[in-house]
């Protein structure tokens, strides 16, 4: 993989939250989403979305995957939410 621009966490409402991944960038996250939420089992497009947070230093990642399934390590709110609408479009918040 490129280098990962982003720590990403992908919620579908009948599954628990997911993560990390890393991901290269905002449109590879929103694919991703995309995919989880057509599952037939645990996807649901108007109720899906992923939580990105800026890699900033190296140490990131091993410090996510490290509190993988008790939650992220990080201070504040992610720095991109990826939500996706009725029909599948995403809705992107800084």
């Amino acid at each position: 993989m490129a280098n990962p621009r982003y720590i990403a966490y992908f919620t579908t409402p009948f599954s628990s939250s997911t993560g990390p991944e890393a991901v290269t960038s905002i449109r590879q996250a929103a694919d991703r989403l995309r995919t989880r939420a057509r599952d037939p089992y645990s996807g649901c497009n108007e109720q899906s979305w992923a939580d990105l947070y800026a890699i900033t230093d190296e140490c990131m990642l091993a410090d996510a995957e490290e509190m993988a399934g008790a939650g992220g390590p990080f201070d504040g709110g992610p720095d991109v939410r990826i939500a996706l609408g009725p029909r599948g479009g995403a809705h992107i918040e800084r």
